[in-house]
């Protein structure tokens, strides 16, 4: 009857699920074979049918659970009794949780902290986890604990003895069927965090229209549903699976220390006492160590650090990323994967939507305001204001994520130390950090395919950066398809020795071995650029981008998403003239893909290249790798008109690869109020090293210089 109500339960959740929008993520390791009581946190009512939802739909795992005895009215109390549930008040309850542990018949999950709570407030005091709510201050309960001990103290004590009488007088002692128990079986703790993100509260037209059915409103269940119901129409709910601890190792722990008996009640009774301390301890602190931390956390943990109260967005941002790339160098950390794929957007875009979502909630709970020169202001009191215990998810959001963090005193101390830092500092170590990271990349790529050394900042695919702090303008400027850094060397001299700092990343895949564009995509080129142009926004006032070919394309992509000063494309091509590339090559990769799925060896794998600089470029290319740059030329057609910034647009007349139509197109299609197109007499395609070199990169250069000065 009880799997029976749990695929009934599971097809009204998964309705439930899809109508709401509800998104569910599960991180960890699968829990061990049954019997296993999970100790979870607890924070939604959401949870008690949520989580044997999730195990049943997820592992096909049978799991019960303890539910307030609030919740059994009605039709909900009937549903909770059908799915195995039962009140935390039901005098059989141990006596079932019991039997089910030493049967294996179902799992069990259990929230030792006894009831939600909303306010997070969780401390480490004198070796106990401890909550602090309205109804309790005080250690978590050890209940849960205490029934997994005594459930595998029964269990030892029938393998290690035969005589039938004895285990018959002994489980008639703890109240326990000897039939129940099956002695092949271990019972496994396993400690489950869960974690919601965002958390917001807000009215929405559901609690509305149950407020105008029920009138709700003023009422503890009001204030429920309108966090609840944004949790489960528009928050993540992750679930981390801890790993797995065997009941019996406590008992074997405790035996070894002090020696004794089974027989002995009075040692099993310190056995108790002493151990369900070590299990719950140990328990909640992978359950609380293992929460996934998102950006919301780290949002209010640099807001509280800040030295000042008056809060520069530019300079919070710059915080949050450090303490962000901090936070990943902490092994076992349970990071949300926003927070592992480094946070360039935040820096670049001023609409970063973690961002300005986590402002929006800090203003309308007035943590921050403005002042009367616009400018923020952090009232720390008020993030501090104690709120009745069950209004404080709505009245205080960001203090509950705080809470849900700032036991961890090692992340605490690391926010703190990095507040500490200036501005100009976290700037200057974040510009260091994201060079190192450019640089690590090129240097595993190398060894991949080279066994003579690793690489020097001399080699042609070193990604190379030319910069004087006294310089307040840099520009981002990327080589083209097949080609390395090395492409753009002689035009970063000039331009430096100008007084303006440049900056050459290398896109993945080149200035290694051609091989390598095989394991590459669009997707990478484009967080390579990303990564290079975060980096001078770091440490420049005024930043432009710019690129040869497919890195001119690469500029256009992220001038029409980012605000930059300019942007400089020299023969980027949105059409080709090359046959074999625009036309014969598309056709062969797409037969090489049907080909593929045949499982057979596709008809050409490889395009051959005559190079006009095969100092730099590679000979040949893979052809899966065209399909790439081919994704690159669509995207910026299809944003061309989105950019808005001056722009120069510099193409060589004849050029034999890219169709000089091409920079006719993307002049036409922006919409800057500055631009600039000027077709050069050159027969070659690489017009940014060789004869007349000299005149693009004067042409680069006053045209930064024009724009500096109508600015």
């Amino acid at each position: 009857m009880l799997k029976v109500m749990l695929w009934i339960s599971t097809i009204f959740l998964f309705i439930v699920k899809k109508l709401s929008g509800a998104n569910v993520t599960i991180s960890g390791e699968e829990p061990p074979a049954a019997p296993v009581l999970f100790l979870a946190n607890h924070f939604t009512r959401f949870e008690t049918f949520a989580v044997p939802y999730l195990l049943f739909s997820k592992y096909k795992r049978i799991a019960r659970s303890l539910a307030d005895d609030t919740v059994f009215v009605g039709w909900l109390g009937g549903y909770l009794n059908l799915v195995g549930s039962i009140s935390t008040k039901n005098k059989a309850r141990d006596c079932i949780i019991v039997d089910d542990f030493l049967s294996g018949h179902a799992d069990w999950i259990i929230y030792p902290e006894g009831h939600m709570v909303k306010n997070k407030r969780i401390t480490f005091d004198n070796g106990a986890f401890c909550i602090h709510t309205a109804m309790r201050e005080g250690p978590v309960h050890t209940g849960a604990a205490m029934l997994a001990l005594k459930s595998e103290i029964m269990r030892k004590k029938v393998r290690e003895t035969n005589d039938a009488e004895q285990i018959q007088r002994f489980c008639s002692r703890h109240a326990v069927d000897r039939k129940k128990i099956n002695e092949n079986l271990t019972l496994h703790i396993v400690p489950l965090s869960i974690t919601y993100y965002p958390v917001r509260p807000g009215k929405n037209r559901l609690l509305l229209r149950l407020d105008k059915w029920f009138n709700l409103r003023g009422t503890r269940l009001f204030e429920e549903l309108e966090v609840e119901i944004n949790l489960l129409m528009h928050a993540n709910m992750h679930l981390h699976f801890g790993k797995a601890i065997a009941a019996e190792h406590y008992l074997d722990q405790y035996m070894e220390k002090h020696g004794g008996s089974l027989d002995d009640e009075d040692f099993i009774d310190g056995l108790f006492e002493h151990q369900r301390r070590e299990v719950i301890n140990d328990a909640m602190a992978r359950v609380y160590g293992n929460m996934q931390i998102n950006f919301d956390h780290i949002f209010i943990l640099s807001l509280v650090t800040m030295p000042t109260l008056k809060v520069c967005p530019s300079y919070l941002k710059t915080l949050i990323y450090k303490n962000a790339r901090e936070l990943a160098k902490i092994e076992g950390l349970n990071l949300h994967p926003e927070l592992k794929n480094e946070l360039f957007k935040l820096i670049l875009d001023q609409n970063y939507a973690p961002f300005v979502s986590a402002i929006r909630l800090a203003e309308h709970q007035k943590i921050l305001y403005r002042d009367s020169e616009g400018d923020y202001l952090f009232d720390r009191h008020l993030l501090e204001q104690e709120y009745d215990f069950n209004k404080i998810r709505v009245k205080n959001t960001l203090q509950v994520i705080l809470n849900e963090i700032k036991w961890q005193r090692k992340i605490v101390k690391l926010a703190e130390h990095n507040a500490t830092y200036t501005e100009a500092e976290l700037r200057a170590d974040n510009f260091t950090h994201l060079q190192n990271i450019d640089w690590d990349l090129y240097e595993r790529e190398y060894l991949s395919y080279h066994d003579d050394g690793a690489p020097t900042q001399e080699d042609v695919g070193a990604p190379r950066v030319w910069y004087d702090p006294e310089n307040t303008t840099g520009l981002v400027f990327s080589h083209g398809y097949m080609a390395a850094p090395a492409e753009g060397k002689k035009l970063a001299q000039y331009l430096f020795a100008r007084g303006i700092n440049v900056y050459l990343p290398r896109l993945r895949g080149h200035g290694t071995d051609p091989e390598a564009l095989k394991h590459v995509s669009a997707d990478d080129w484009v967080l390579d650029f990303e990564r290079a142009f975060t980096a001078m926004r770091q440490v420049c006032d005024r930043v432009f981008i710019g690129g040869f070919s497919t890195g001119g394309l690469l500029a256009l992509l992220h001038a029409a998403q980012y605000d930059t000063d300019g942007v400089i494309a020299v023969n980027s091509a949105l059409k080709l003239n090359n046959l074999q590339v625009s036309y014969i090559v598309p056709t062969l990769q797409a037969f090489n893909e049907m080909i593929a799925h045949l499982h057979a060896k596709g008809i050409k794998e490889w395009v051959e290249n005559k190079s006009e600089n095969p100092d730099i470029n590679y000979g040949r290319h893979p052809l899966a790798s065209i399909a790439q740059m081919e994704k690159v030329m669509k995207r910026v057609d299809k944003s061309l008109e989105n950019i808005t910034e001056p722009i120069l647009v510099l193409q060589g007349d004849n050029d034999p690869v890219v169709n000089p139509k091409s920079a006719q197109l993307i002049y036409r299609q922006v919409h800057s109020s500055m631009k600039k197109l000027i077709m050069l007499p050159r027969k070659n395609h690489i017009i940014v090293t060789g004869a007349g070199e000299e005149e693009v990169f004067e042409i680069v250069h006053r045209f930064i210089g024009d724009v500096l000065n109508t600015q």
